[in-house]
């Protein structure tokens, strides 16, 4: 269920977040490493985003993910080591322990961390660490969502 409502939001984060302009023919929703998903995000590809097809692409590392529009992180410790410029980072950590020596997701420099609260899916957002990267967010999600400020991905 968890993953079915984080799928959910992957392509919800389309509708509230604007892109800079870029002349990729697709709309590339990347999953960076273990993809937790399975066939979930496969409905995705029938739909678009700014007339453009989504495009579902999964890779082993951040390195690779240049020309993706959304990266998906399941593990933080594959986060990027620098911002990744018009790239909206998505993140989440298995557990949400109050006592951590990890941060969550959107605190430790990610734009959008996923935090499983009483069972359910929470939104962290770092406006931040969005505006450095050429990405607006529509108030729409920012009601809906915990605002938090967080360490800069350089």
């Amino acid at each position: 269920m968890e993953y079915k409502v984080k799928a959910a939001y992957l392509y919800n984060f389309t509708k509230f977040i604007t892109w800079p302009a870029k002349t990729s023919p697709t709309f590339n929703i990347c999953i960076i490493g273990n993809d937790p998903f399975g066939h979930l995000l496969d409905p995705l590809e029938t739909k678009t985003v700014q007339d453009k097809p989504i495009k579902l692409i999964r890779y082993d590392s951040a390195k690779q993910a240049r020309d993706c529009d959304i990266a998906y992180f399941d593990n933080p410790d594959q986060r990027p080591e620098q911002a990744m410029a018009g790239v909206l980072t998505v993140g989440s950590l298995k557990t949400a322990l109050t006592v951590s020596s990890q941060p969550f997701f959107a605190e430790s420099g990610g734009m959008i961390g996923f935090v499983l609260d009483d069972a359910k899916v929470k939104l962290h957002i770092n406006l931040k660490a969005l505006k450095k990267n050429g990405l607006s967010v529509s108030a729409k999600l920012i009601e809906v969502a915990t605002l938090v400020e967080g360490g800069e991905v350089e």
